[in-house]
């Protein structure tokens, strides 16, 4: 018996042999969280992710790079990135091509995830003129609770503010629902760090770009995994990487264009003992719930899970105007008294059911290609403030 034992274990090194020499251990970075997660990243990787980071803005901040065509830039960034595992410095059995939804993914040497996203993301910078601004029906807001309705934040990640169309409507609401009672801050840059803090709030609003990153993982048989990402502003440094490095190897964070991006399971770790009780989530993030009209509740079931209350987003790409007027009008119901499903249901009366039916009402011609919609989940009878119960005398006399 100790004989085949030792040939058993002979026959097996020399198959670990030839695996390593026919893929070398740069081949691994393209593992899945699992074989990273307990993995401390160090400074060198941290240079090399650095240095990775640099050749790629070089590229998309090029005037070569603005003036191609999309498909152009799909092949430059792949050829990109072809450069950079010459160099070490990525793996190049990584490197992915997801040409609908305009990304190239790939892995760090270390492990960690990156992409180039090619598709140009609305900025929406157009002028904004007062006339622009939430028209609001004051005689119907007047029969608001008097008193503290709690406090809210909008995490504001679209742009820098600078000449920005988007950030003066924010300004107004935040101000306007301050002055009804419910207590609002908009964050303006937005931060990894900040999006642990959520359980400080009341209500939480997702502003911010999203996209759907797609990449390969396994070693002998090669696995291809989507999922949707929160595109923030927070730009990618040697001390935040290391900062945030277990995030990064276990795939809580990636890095697109060398900006931070969170993931479902980012919002699962820094929740996990369930710090979100009684916090309810907007999410205006495109994208937030699926694509092409088939539903994918992974971020609303991680938020869920980290005890908020109830989460409410988007499936599919949505219109700026849209969602911004769905959430005004949202809120403002959620301000005079109504649950989350009543508030949304007088939304989609007042802007229609999809941001199609909006769009076409406008006489908009040239219209995108599927519907985006608000689902909600999670406990739809939710409210700001619950009624008060009724006087203890009252009570007896009933």
């Amino acid at each position: 018996m100790k004989t085949k034992y030792h040939r058993f274990l002979c026959a097996f090194c020399a198959l670990a042999v030839f695996v390593s020499a026919l893929f070398p251990a740069s081949a691994f970075a393209a593992q899945a969280a699992d074989a990273t997660a307990d993995t401390a990243i160090t400074a060198d990787d941290v240079q090399e992710m650095q240095q990775a980071d640099d050749a790629v803005t070089a590229l998309t901040d090029s005037d070569t790079y603005a003036a191609m065509s999309r498909g152009q830039r799909l092949n430059a960034a792949v050829t990109e990135l072809q450069n950079l595992a010459v160099q070490g410095l990525v793996s190049a059995r990584s490197i992915y091509v997801d040409e609908e939804n305009g990304m190239v993914s790939f892995a760090y040497s270390c492990g960690a995830l990156g992409g180039i996203l090619v598709e140009e993301l609305d900025d929406d910078n157009a002028a904004m003129s007062l006339s622009d601004l939430p028209s609001v029906n004051l005689h119907e807001m007047s029969n608001a609770p008097k008193g503290d309705l709690g406090s809210a934040m909008i995490y504001y990640a679209f742009d820098n503010t600078v000449n920005s169309s988007r950030y003066p409507y924010y300004s107004y609401m935040k101000g306007f629902w301050t002055a009804m009672g419910l207590h609002t801050r908009i964050d303006t840059n937005v931060t990894v760090s900040d999006l642990r803090k959520m359980d400080d709030y009341d209500l939480c609003i997702l502003s911010a770009h999203g996209s759907y990153y797609t990449y390969t993982t396994g070693f002998l048989f090669k696995q291809t995994r989507t999922e949707p990402v929160i595109l923030l502003t927070e730009e990618s440094d040697f001390y935040k990487d290391l900062y945030y490095g277990m995030d990064l190897l276990s795939h809580r964070i990636i890095k697109i264009n060398g900006l931070y991006c969170i993931t479902p399971s980012f919002f699962r770790a820094a929740y996990r003992s369930g710090q979100l009780k009684d916090t309810m989530i907007l999410s205006e993030t495109c994208e937030f719930l699926g694509v092409d009209g088939s539903v994918d509740t992974s971020m609303a079931d991680a938020l869920l899970d980290g005890g908020a209350s109830a989460v409410a987003g988007y499936v599919n790409n949505v219109y700026t105007v849209y969602s911004r007027s769905m959430l005004w009008d949202t809120v403002n119901h959620l301000i005079l008294g109504q649950t989350l499903q009543e508030a949304v249901q007088h939304s989609m009366d007042t802007y229609g059911a999809d941001d199609l039916i909006w769009y076409n009402s406008q006489g908009g011609k040239r219209p995108h290609a599927a519907a985006s919609y608000l689902q909600l989940f999670g406990n739809t009878e939710v409210r700001l403030i619950e009624p008060a119960a009724a006087p203890a005398e009252q009570q007896q006399v009933a």
